[in-house]
């Protein structure tokens, strides 16, 4: 096995990208998973649902409470440049007095190698672990990647050090350390959360019952911005699932949003926070993260609008020159392409992944998959097939209509999904589309 790899909460992002682009193919060459994925020792209990009682300590040792306890604290990641690496990490460093040990437990270990990685990423079978390294070693790393470091020490008592510090070495055994990642569900910034909230009685889950600020997609696009093709896999495979209202213990999927809510808890009185000191070790030299995703809508619009004007005015030109014609035929074919195989992966990842967060997945309206007909369609019409041209007109309408019922979802009282910009990109182009067809349509019926 290729040596592991450390990743913030965004590892799979750069295969939600590749995916989009290939669309069906990837469907087509998913090979079984060899991801294996052991119990975890910890206890991890869905959002919605209260969580578990505190385990019961281990056995008792002589003079075990005498020694001095471990100190813990949390140690979170800035974003970095790679698009795995643009959410940010976390983990749970522990100083051991005794020993003199500085460990940190990190669970977003992986291997990027994975001969599987891909087929098991659309299956929920991706294969993450929870390993521990050297303090020293970790920080020295991010700081190489410019990724900024805040550590913030607990003010745990010492038997709930102690025991957070057992529960953690267990989990970090061979036979417990496995579980299947989820980008948004269960990954490094929620398995450091539920550690913690397992030892103090369930208090960080009452604080995250609070009302978050902003959705699921709101939180990935605007985490995700400032790398555009990662913003745009994310804008079109994210389903209406995730324009659901988070508390602040779902938003805690992010490093920094656990950081914010980790400063809220209070442990046996308002007088005494969880977090005992926090520090900035490292500040990193780029820009913080957005705090709302940007407004794009005029630019999806522009974009839209020049390619729906593009397709016009090729289709108009195709009946007089054969170079335009040509030029037709070609963009339809890319155009179905792209837009095909991005609507075919996502009925792909509605119909048949188990990952709920792309389901119902509105956008399938606007890149029709039956586009891809385009793939035979647009060679034809750029040879001067009179019934090619027709049935691309057929395609087109089709399409027109597709997208009118996306926009008429946006009605009250219908499920409602967050894709306006991509509506005000798609809208023209296949508006564009039909009247250049149309136009085409025309003119080779008055040429007979």
């Amino acid at each position: 096995m290729a040596p592991p790899r450390r990743a913030g909460v965004a590892a799979p992002v750069r295969a939600v990208i590749i995916l989009v682009a290939a669309g069906a193919v990837l469907g087509a060459v998913a090979g079984p998973a060899a991801a294996r994925a052991a119990p975890p020792a910890l206890p991890l209990p869905p959002s919605a649902t209260p969580p578990p009682p505190p385990a019961p300590a281990g056995p008792a040792v002589r003079g075990a409470d005498e020694a001095p306890a471990p100190l813990i604290e949390v140690v979170t990641f800035g974003p970095g440049d790679h698009p795995f690496t643009r959410f940010g990490h976390d983990a749970i460093r522990v100083l051991d007095p005794r020993t003199g040990a500085d460990v940190v437990y990190n669970f977003g270990t992986f291997d990027i190698r994975a001969a599987h990685m891909i087929s098991d990423f659309l299956k929920a079978r991706l294969r993450y672990w929870l390993s521990r390294g050297s303090t020293g070693h970790v920080l020295a790393e991010y700081e190489r990647e410019n990724r900024t470091i805040v550590i913030q020490r607990l003010a745990l008592d010492p038997a709930q050090r102690r025991e957070l510090a057992r529960r953690l070495a267990e989990n970090a055994l061979p036979a417990n350390r496995d579980y299947r990642y989820d980008y948004f569900h269960d990954n490094c910034a929620t398995r450091v959360r539920d550690a913690i909230d397992g030892v103090i009685g369930g208090r960080l889950h009452a604080v995250g019952r609070q009302p978050g600020t902003l959705s699921l997609r709101a939180h990935a696009l605007r985490m995700a911005a400032d790398n555009v093709p990662l913003y745009l896999a994310l804008l079109i495979v994210l389903g209406p699932s995730t324009d659901r209202p988070l508390d602040r213990w779902g938003e805690a999927f992010l490093p920094e949003k656990l950081q914010t809510t980790l400063r809220d808890v209070r442990l046996d009185s308002p007088d005494r926070p969880l977090v005992q000191d926090e520090e900035t070790l490292f500040a990193a030299r780029r820009p913080p993260p957005r705090v709302a995703p940007p407004r794009w809508g005029l630019a999806f619009l522009a974009v839209g609008a020049a390619v729906g004007l593009a397709l016009l005015g090729l289709g108009k030109a195709a009946a007089r020159r054969v170079a335009a014609r040509v030029a037709f035929g070609g963009v339809v074919t890319l155009l179905g392409t792209v837009v095909g195989g991005v609507g075919t992966f996502l009925l792909y990842a509605w119909l048949i992944t188990p990952h709920t967060d792309a389901h119902r997945n509105q956008n399938v309206l606007l890149f029709a998959p039956f586009a891809l007909a385009a793939l035979v369609l647009g060679p034809a019409v750029a040879a001067g097939s009179r019934a090619a041209v027709r049935a691309l007109w057929l395609l087109a309408l089709g399409a027109v209509a597709s997208t009118a019922l996306a926009c008429l979802l946006k009605l009250p009282g219908l499920p409602h999904q967050s894709n306006a910009p991509l509506i005000l990109a798609l809208a023209p182009v296949w508006i564009g589309l039909a009247l250049g067809t149309r136009a085409l349509v025309r003119s080779l019926a008055s040429s007979r």
